[in-house]
């Protein structure tokens, strides 16, 4: 199903199902631990968030004093962003907008070279195509002032959860599905799919002229993938202990190799256009 259609169907839902979750949790707390490095940084006031979903990160980072536009592909998404927004103080909405549009099409969205941050989280840029795909980082650059960041948190072609899951499922055509290159249909909720294509940390740096790599560091090694969150339901326990692991292990790039998502960031250098 194109992307829009499939999000606006799960938009309402969205929060509960992963937002609020023990491993969305979690995992985004992990997210935000590793962004705040960038965000302490004085000249980082602009930010432009990529496939923004229902606006929970847009809104975290008003919190933090930014500035924000937020757009995604989902009309319902945004519109669920906006009623996330209302829940804000009145000074700190007026630091957020929200837009439709896609995640490739963010050229014109800002003024070439007014931002200081390109955001997007938890796979939104995996429903974009590889051909989309490719076009989407010479967007974030021409946007992109010099020195400023493109940070990214991708689904890569290999998560070791994911293929254990589906292992011990005896679903073997899909131990290895992530490493497939043509779409694969991800499930969203019980009646609503999305094409998904699985991205590696070297498949971005392959395309991404005009960036130095910066950082790059696992989410979700041993945190689990959120279509778990039945199982760890259960167990709060068990998500505490991962998260712990997970810190531990953030000092390293090898462990996003295999891991549900990884957290990439590139910076514009200062002589690219």
């Amino acid at each position: 199903m194109e992307s829009g259609r499939a999000f606006d169907q799960i938009a309402g839902e969205y929060d509960d199902t992963f937002t609020q979750t023990l491993i969305g949790r979690a995992q985004r707390e992990q997210v935000y631990g590793f962004i705040n490095q960038i965000l302490e940084k004085p000249d980082i006031q602009q930010i432009l968030e990529v496939n923004c979903g229902t606006g929970v990160d847009a809104c975290w980072f008003a919190q933090q004093g930014k500035t924000v536009l937020a757009s995604d592909i989902s009309p319902q998404m945004i519109s669920t962003a906006e009623q996330n927004k209302q829940q804000l103080d009145g000074d700190l909405q007026s630091k957020l907008e929200f837009k439709v549009r896609s995640a490739d099409q963010i050229e014109g969205l800002t003024p070439p070279g007014s931002v200081d941050l390109v955001f997007s989280n938890f796979g939104g840029l995996n429903c974009l195509s590889p051909n989309q795909f490719r076009f989407f980082f010479p967007q974030a650059n021409k946007l992109l002032r010099p020195g400023g960041y493109l940070a990214l948190v991708i689904m890569g072609r290999f998560c070791w959860w994911e293929s254990l899951y589906f292992l011990t499922k005896l679903r073997l055509k899909k131990v290895f599905r992530r490493l497939n290159r043509k779409a694969i249909p991800a499930q969203l909720d019980e009646t609503t799919f999305v094409d998904t294509w699985y991205y590696s940390p070297d498949d971005c740096l392959e395309i991404a002229d005009g960036f130095q790599l910066t950082a790059l560091k696992p989410i979700g090694f041993w945190l689990p993938p959120s279509y778990l969150e039945p199982f760890f339901q259960q167990r709060p326990t068990s998500i505490r202990v991962l998260s712990r692991l997970e810190k531990q292990f953030s000092h390293w790039r090898w462990p996003s190799y295999a891991a549900d998502h990884y957290y990439l960031v590139l910076q514009k250098t200062s002589d690219s256009n």
